[in-house]
């Protein structure tokens, strides 16, 4: 192996918005080397505190673009460079940030307002004086003897003593990814206990206010500090180093600019915020009719049922049709659903069986990815014991194909279909546009799921719902993806909760479990507590693994359990579309982190098995047998969800709840919106009934209040509710969207002395209030007000 770093700077230039300089190299362990060589290094600037660096090994590639495409407009605002030369260094400046590049001898480093946000690692040795990670830096290898090639690039950057960075997709350990080494290549991790996932991203967020993005499809790892604790090391596959570099005071902020650049998912339809129900699989139609009329006679709401591949012939999949024996007359079952207010969902995989006639259809036509010798490529073991070839999305008529026989199916009824796999190109497979595995890994997922998408589009779906599970790069735009296959163990479903946390710190905010875990069959115990966080605490809600997954399977008390936390997910549903459209807007995650909102908060950062549920909702999960876990409250002061009990934040506590409870709590000054649940979210939405949990009024007269910005679905806005305690009057004022029925304030001793609604002033009763009227709950300290009249339950009361 030859590498070769980066020593010097023979040249440079300056234009508006970036800074181009010829570097000479230092290179060790070849036997010749040519002293003239040099290459570029570029860096554009997007905006005051957005640049782009570039390293090229091979300059004279006239394909050495990036391979991914970013809405550069999003971030782009208007950048004056300036540059100064003073001891062998360039300065290189921005309103925002400044660069120092040595010239004589080389280095880089990033400051913001004086500070050192990043900086090349050159100096980090042994006490021999050997280096323990290389900066920036290329490695050949030889191949046929003599000649050279290039195998990767990479550099090395500081890695601060207090220094915590988070991302990388949807990675199963520790949230915080310091003294890990991080693989970004899409795989199939086989469970939930590694580093391995269907979905990465290279990508990190240093609590040090900068996010970086490696600006690659090929495989890349990271090295935070293991092998150097000072140190992070950056490897990339290929020729080219690229990396996208950004700034911002706060973790969200990270990920508002690297959604931005990279995409953002439109908000899903509501009815996918639903339960949807499956398992591995109903195979007959009579099963699946049997699951829906159950499902509504036990009144648990659900929205979607899912067929696994048995909709399918099974020795001949995928060839994306029917097995009318099983199911017969498709369209009047799929109608027949649709009168009881059920979405169906169906299973592919990107293969073709090699018993399927389609598979030497699709070899003739030259719509499978080939070995390299002009035959496709035959994998075994692709799901069970199938063989098959892969579909080659690159190829304009294989995606014409894929995407007429979805149309069809949507156009038939089909609401949504489960995107499974898409992890299995070989590197040495070769796609018609005549890139290898190496390269098209990464990218393979995003053409299976745009060609499906595109075809639902062309059904007329304005908002194309696909159920994913790999992904890359901005792959975020495509709603919904989950955390597939994990073990029946309370273990699986610990490390399945911290794949979700870390891919929401990655840009992709909506998610789902499999309810009760893939493999084996779980306890009722482990099915009650895996459903309670599923149900009550992420985007979207699906039941899956390879037994039966309906609630009746588990037991009475396991179903009214379950059934109960449906419900409630019902109740929230205003809540959880309006994170819905902000994730669409801000690219912020449904399901939060700690570290997200109370990134100042040391004990926060270390958290990874509770999170919250958008901002005013602490989750946190039984991940282990029998109640008891310990519970750390953020600074505030925090309300319990069941109880109303309140506690004081900044501290632990030691919960032991029954089975039918899960911990959750209310942030104080919060605002919660509701509705009343029902079976299915077609129809009427009904009105919104509002949980306002002021905060203990202390030792001032300051007004108390409590917020929420409301996704009003009808105008397409979020609307400000607000609720105010004028303390020194006791005086309360609310403003409220016209869809508002009812509010339940709560932390009043004592009545207050006036209340009025949208400048309204409303009436004091004793009881049952009525449009216009007020009343107060001495033993629980709760005002109810009643806005408008309403015929359905007030889930409040």
């Amino acid at each position: 192996m030859v590498t070769h770093l980066v020593s010097a700077v023979d040249s440079y230039s300056l234009s508006d918005a970036a800074v181009e300089l010829q570097c000479r190299l230092e290179t060790s362990g070849a036997a010749t080397t040519d002293d003239d060589r040099t290459v570029p290094v570029r860096i554009r600037f997007y905006a005051p505190d957005v640049f782009r660096f570039e390293m090229l090994s091979t300059p004279e590639n006239p394909t050495a673009g990036s391979p991914i495409s970013y809405d550069i407009d999003a971030v782009r605002r208007p950048v004056s460079l300036s540059a100064t030369e003073s001891d062998g260094t360039l300065r290189v400046e921005t309103t925002a940030l400044s660069l120092r590049i040595g010239l004589e001898e080389w280095a880089f480093e990033v400051r913001a307002d004086g500070d050192r946000l990043l900086r090349e690692r050159r100096d980090d040795r042994t006490a021999k004086g050997e280096r323990r990670t290389q900066p920036l830096r290329f490695v050949e290898e030889e191949v046929n003897r003599w000649p050279l090639r290039v195998t990767e690039t990479g550099t090395a950057f500081g890695l601060g003593p207090d220094e915590r960075v988070f991302g990388l997709g949807e990675k199963f350990t520790d949230l915080d990814k310091r003294g890990r080494v991080i693989e970004s290549w899409v795989t199939q991790p086989n469970g939930t206990e590694t580093e391995f996932a269907h979905k990465n991203v290279p990508l990190y967020l240093s609590t040090r206010g900068y996010g970086l993005l490696a600006d690659t499809a090929r495989k890349t790892t990271f090295d935070f500090g293991a092998s150097s604790s000072g140190t992070i090391d950056l490897r990339v596959e290929g020729d080219a180093l690229r990396f996208f570099f950004f700034t911002g005071d706060r973790l969200k902020e990270l990920l508002r600019r690297y959604t931005a650049l990279t995409g953002r998912p439109h908000r899903p339809e509501r009815w996918t915020f639903g339960v949807w129900m499956s398992r591995l699989s109903y195979q007959s139609r009579d099963e699946l009719e049997s699951v829906a009329e159950t499902l509504r006679e036990r009144e648990i709401p659900c929205d979607v049922l899912h067929v696994d591949p048995y909709w399918m012939d099974i020795e001949t999949i995928c060839d994306l049709a029917w097995d009318e024996d099983a199911f017969p007359d498709p369209e009047a079952m799929i109608e027949s659903l649709a009168d009881r207010g059920f979405k169906l969902s169906l299973w592919e995989y990107p293969y073709v069986r090699v018993d399927s006639p389609l598979f030497e259809e699709f070899a003739d036509r030259g719509y499978l990815v080939e070995d390299g010798t002009g035959s496709p490529y035959v994998l075994s073991r692709l799901s069970v014991d199938d063989r098959g070839g892969i579909v080659d999305f690159t190829d304009p008529g294989a995606r014409e194909w894929w995407a007429e026989r979805h149309r069809e199916l949507a156009e038939s009824g089909v609401d949504v279909f489960k995107l499974d796999f898409g992890e299995y190109l070989p590197r040495d497979a070769v796609l018609s546009n005549g890139k290898t595995g190496a390269a098209m890994r990464n990218r393979y997922p995003r053409l299976y799921y745009e060609t499906v998408q595109d075809a639902l589009r062309a059904a007329g779906r304005e908002r194309p719902t696909l159920w994913v599970r790999s992904g890359w790069i901005g792959d975020q735009v495509f709603p919904i993806h989950w955390g597939g296959d994990p073990d029946t163990t309370f273990e699986a479903m610990a490390a399945n909760l911290r794949g979700g946390l870390s891919l929401g710190l990655s840009g992709y905010p909506f998610w789902a479990t499999d309810i009760g875990g893939f493999r084996g069959e779980p306890t009722p115990e482990l099915y009650v507590r895996w459903a309670q966080w599923g149900l009550l605490g992420t985007s979207h809600a699906r039941f899956h693994g390879t037994t039966p997954r309906e609630p009746w399977h588990f037991g009475e008390d396991a179903e009214a359990i379950v059934r109960d936390y449906a419900k409630e997910r019902y109740r929230l549903l205003p809540y959880l579309y309006t994170y819905a459209e902000r994730a669409a807007r801000t690219g912020l995650p449904v399901m939060r982190p700690l570290v997200l909102e109370f990134e100042d908060d040391p004990a926060a950062r270390a958290i990874d098995t509770q999170y919250l549920l958008g901002e005013e909702l602490l989750i946190a999960p039984i991940l282990r047998p029998g109640g008891r876990r310990e519970v750390y409250l953020p600074e505030g002061e925090w309300v319990d969800y069941w109880s109303g009990a309140r506690y004081d934040g900044g501290r632990s506590l030691d919960v032991d709840v029954p089975l039918d409870t899960m911990p959750a709590y209310v942030r104080a000054g919060s605002i919660v919106p509701y509705r009343t649940w029902t079976q299915h979210l077609d129809g009427d939405r009904g009105p919104i009934h509002l949980r306002v949990e002021f905060g203990s009024s202390g030792e001032t007269a300051a007004p108390r209040e409590a917020t929420f910005e409301h996704f009003d679905a009808g105008a397409d806005e979020l609307v400000s509710v607000t609720a105010v305690h004028a303390t020194a009057s006791d005086s309360v004022t609310l403003d409220v969207p016209p869809d508002v029925a009812s509010a339940r304030l709560r932390r009043f001793d004592d009545p207050p002395a006036a209340l009025a609604v949208n400048d309204d002033s409303y009436e004091r009763v004793a009881d049952d209030p009525g449009p216009g009227e007020w009343t107060h709950d001495a033993a629980d300290g709760a005002v109810q007000v009643t806005v408008a009249a309403t015929d359905g339950e007030n889930p409040l009361t």
